[in-house]
């Protein structure tokens, strides 16, 4: 059988009889049972990245071998992170690699979100949307087109809407100039953002607790930009591991979602069903035991999922949301 196509515990099995080693020894060797090390080579278990590295070693493993190892396991392994060779710090991670796989995995568009916002999360992107970006018409330089809204900070881009900021928002212009992703920050130095209108605005987004962002633009055949496009209140943008983060995570979620086939029409920015459900209920007084009541679910469930939408606002406060969704007409006034 072509070495390419083993599985893991078929090649584990091979190093281990090149070294003359029985079941028994590796597992003392390594600090296992017989039985996992029998269960790994036959399948019937899984290896963690830990276990294999801790193999590899036991086994004197080349570097190239370790990675023909992790990748037999299902792991993506770089040669820069394997011990022995060079660290790249500019680099994305196994980590990152790994979200990469299972967002290609996937068949749909929502399932893929999921993926690339619980990867966002972990480097401070918990708020994002995705959409392109086009030539208007006469009177306005550019138009956007939302295309998936749910983990967006819907109380910002209403604002933003309704001041029509994007005639005017330097960031718009970015996005559809440039091929390389990035932060707002990246821009302060630069003087874009240094016209009083756009200070306006960018002051009033820290309103909503939004003081940075990310921008993943991708420049598609028929002239349109696809991009990613996040907005928070804290992100480590020194650290390369979160710029490589950020990077990798939009650019598979952008080709997936791409390839699955963008939505014809843009989305509108709204609250689901659900969600205007919990901020009435919030709004009127009730509890979040009496909601937990109502949908016969617990009450942890509703707790995070209010928070959720307070983030959507830029506010801890149930109230101050549903103030500022009425505000803006999401929620009926009574």
């Amino acid at each position: 059988m072509n070495s390419q196509f083993e599985t893991f515990g078929k090649k584990l099995a091979k190093h281990r009889h090149r070294r003359a080693l029985s079941q028994l020894a590796l597992s003392l060797d390594a600090g296992v049972s017989t039985r996992h090390i029998s269960f790994l080579e036959t399948g019937r278990s899984t290896p963690t990245r830990e276990m294999i590295h801790r193999l590899a070693e036991v086994l004197g493993l080349a570097p190239s071998e370790r990675i023909a190892m992790m990748n037999a396991a299902g792991y993506w392994e770089m040669p820069a992170t394997v011990p022995g060779s060079d660290p790249c710090s500019n680099c994305h991670t196994n980590d990152d690699l790994d979200v990469v796989i299972s967002i290609e995995s996937v068949n749909c568009a929502e399932d893929a979100f999921d993926v690339a916002a619980t990867a966002l999360a972990r480097i401070g992107l918990t708020q994002f949307f995705t959409g392109t970006v086009e030539n208007a018409d006469a009177g306005q330089l550019f138009q956007i087109c939302h295309h998936q809204l749910t983990r967006a900070p819907l109380g910002w881009m209403l604002h933003y809407a309704d001041r029509n900021y994007v005639a005017i928002d330097p960031l718009v212009r970015e996005t559809r100039a440039r091929h390389l992703p990035f932060f707002w920050s990246d821009l302060f130095q630069t003087g874009t953002l240094l016209h009083p209108t756009v200070r306006r605005m960018l002051d009033e987004a820290r309103d909503f607790r939004i003081t940075n962002g990310f921008v993943m633009p991708i420049h598609r055949a028929d002239g349109k930009v696809h991009a990613l496009s996040s907005m928070t209140q804290c992100v480590d943008v020194a650290d390369p591991a979160v710029r490589a983060t950020a990077r990798t995570i939009s650019v598979a979620l952008l080709h997936k979602i791409d390839a699955l086939g963008l939505p014809q029409a843009g989305v509108d920015l709204k609250l689901s069903e659900k969600d205007r459900d919990f901020l009435s209920y919030l709004f009127e007084g009730r509890s979040i035991d009496w909601i937990a009541d109502q949908y016969q679910t617990d009450r942890g469930e509703v707790t995070r999922s209010v928070s959720v939408i307070c983030a959507k606002f830029g506010t801890s406060d149930p109230l101050e949301t549903a103030l500022r969704a009425r505000r803006m007409g999401l929620l009926a006034a009574s």
